[in-house]
């Protein structure tokens, strides 16, 4: 078969596996992409990811060469992962997790027919070679899909399908075989800025450009430490994740698409889970509760972080005597977020355990964050900033 034909016949195969859109690209480098990135590095857009993902990454994600030599051409396929939200039971404070982490974690679930994909090729032009990526891979996945024309970057930055919308996983082979590239889109989202306008941090702070520190996607899964306290009260009940710039988004919602079953949730609480129940949770009942779902990257303490920071902003009194509890958790970063969460509640049973957990505690980023929250139990505003009163309340609290 020539490179058309071949490229046909690939889509044809790659359609039958499941995948909703494929495009191939050539796999050579994108020197614009190279230049964005090394931007935001250099303007700190990646928080502490820059820590790994360094201008030398930048590099080797921009020539996908690099991760498979003498490659010519690169497949990118997409599957939809967008679900209705299921109804949820009872009345008792509920967290929202991301629709990508209701089910199997992606990685798995586009591996095997990522690898079918690429035993077809290779029957079909003998000695090609081929690797696959999801997203653990040095390429710029989304960028080539957008110059395969298999979609166009939202404003938000994430890849919109014509037809499809940004609730899609990639994955990609890079391949030796010589295939026919598909020619970019031209489209764009033209003056519409849902999405800008959506997020609650500011963290899209221009067209195409998110400040990732700023994300509650960021912050509810790739930070490890605290929360920042200027962004807990705008988290809502986000306790793994983020979809508040694609759910206002008119592509999505002219054009939901059904995705696998793989990642569907299984019940209500997959996607929205009752809040309480979750900060007793062990370590090893974390792992089973979430085993083989995306969930586990934000690991046990940074989960109950959410949780936590999620049950302050709800202000339900019925979780005060769990996270009074909390406050004697083994993580100090459950603790201290705990302690926020109950001066947010208030009430005289949240300061008396804030109260009485002061004098035992030992560290000092949780002892301020129980002096702040005792403080704000008595009316000052919890926060750690400039505001003479509040610092005159957490010195008053931290050394009376």
């Amino acid at each position: 078969m020539n490179p058309r034909e071949l490229t046909q016949a690939l889509k044809r195969y790659a359609a039958e596996l499941g995948f909703a859109a494929v495009a191939v690209a050539r796999a050579e480098p994108d020197p614009e992409t190279r230049r964005v990135l090394r931007e935001r590095i250099r303007e700190g857009r990646l928080a502490d990811m820059a820590a790994w993902f360094t201008e030398e990454r930048a590099d080797r994600a921009t020539d996908p060469a690099r991760a498979l030599p003498g490659a010519r051409s690169l497949v990118l396929a997409a599957a939809p992962y967008w679900h209705q939200t299921p109804p949820p039971a009872g009345d008792e404070p509920r967290g929202r997790i991301s629709r990508y982490a209701w089910g199997r974690d992606y990685h798995r679930a586009l591996e095997r027919p990522l690898k079918a994909l690429a035993r077809w090729l290779a029957e079909q032009v003998p000695g090609c070679r081929s690797r696959l990526l999801v997203d653990y891979g040095p390429v710029a996945e989304r960028a080539y899909a957008a110059r395969s024309g298999m979609g166009w970057f939202g404003k938000h930055t994430n890849l919109l399908l014509p037809g499809r919308g940004s609730f899609v996983f990639l994955g990609e082979l890079i391949t030796t075989a010589e295939l026919e590239p598909d020619p970019p889109l031209r489209k764009t989202c033209g003056a519409c800025r849902r999405c800008v306008d959506a997020c609650p941090t500011g963290a899209i702070v221009d067209d195409y450009v998110v400040d990732a520190g700023r994300c509650i996607a960021y912050q509810t899964i790739e930070n490890r430490g605290p929360i920042p306290r200027e962004f807990r009260p705008l988290m809502g009940d986000w306790i793994f994740g983020c979809d508040l710039c694609q759910d206002p988004c008119p592509v999505n919602l002219r054009f939901p698409s059904r995705g696998w079953d793989d990642f569907a949730a299984a019940d209500a609480e997959a996607a929205a889970p009752a809040l309480i129940p979750l900060l007793a949770l062990s370590e090893e009942a974390f792992r089973e509760r979430f085993r083989g779902r995306p969930v586990l990257r934000a690991k046990r303490g940074g989960f109950l972080r959410n949780v936590c920071v999620a049950l302050g902003n709800l202000r339900d009194p019925r979780a005060v005597p769990a996270l009074a509890r909390s406050l004697a958790d083994a993580d100090p970063l459950v603790r201290g977020h705990a302690a926020w969460a109950l001066g947010r509640i208030g009430g005289e049973g949240a300061r008396r355990a804030l109260r009485d957990a002061l004098p035992a505690e030992r560290d000092p980023w949780v002892r301020e964050e129980l002096a702040l929250a005792a403080a704000a139990c008595d009316g000052t505003p919890a926060s750690a900033g400039p505001d003479p009163q509040a610092r005159a309340a957490l010195v008053r609290w931290l050394d009376p």
